[in-house]
């Protein structure tokens, strides 16, 4: 018993158990980091997959001459072949369009990006709550929600600022 209470209490024994502790911290924060990272990923590959239906309403709408275009994946749409990724989980920007339940956001790199407004969405300017149709083409706004598989954020929450 005293061998293993002699090896427990010696220093190298510390040592080690610090140094697998900061190996165990260190692999879980790259963990997270590629989670991340893959969520945005995601996000950017779903969107420039559904680029068509998100802008101009499905694939047969985007004729050019011989026939419709065909866009897939993110490095169609992205300078540097796809290294430039899309927030997942908002926009900030400018109203580009406004259609029933659907808003295109120009944000400041000028990316449009296309957000679906639920009943359960809440819309604020200032303190207080607004409809869809309260909102304008121009309009500063920025909106925090979640994506979904075709490339859309559903708004949890849009706030709109007002210039003064």
């Amino acid at each position: 018993m005293t061998y293993i209470k002699r090896i427990t209490e010696s220093k190298y024994f510390l040592a080690a158990l610090g140094l697998i502790g900061c190996l165990i911290a260190a692999s879980v924060i790259f963990a997270a980091g590629v989670g991340v990272g893959l969520h945005k990923a995601r996000y950017s590959y779903q969107w420039g997959e559904n680029y068509e239906r998100n802008f101009a309403g499905g694939p047969d709408r985007m004729m050019r001459p011989g026939g419709p275009e065909r866009l897939y994946g993110p490095e169609n749409f992205f300078p540097g072949g796809g290294k430039e990724m899309r927030n997942a989980n908002g926009v900030a920007g400018e109203i580009v369009s406004i259609n029933e339940n659907m808003i295109v956001i120009k944000d400041r790199n000028n990316k449009e990006n296309t957000v679906s407004v639920e009943e359960r969405t809440i819309i604020k300017n200032g303190r207080n709550d607004i409809k869809i149709g309260d909102l304008k083409n121009n309009d500063r706004v920025v909106v925090i929600g979640r994506p979904v598989e075709n490339g859309v954020v559903v708004a949890d929450l849009i706030r709109v600022f007002n210039e003064k």
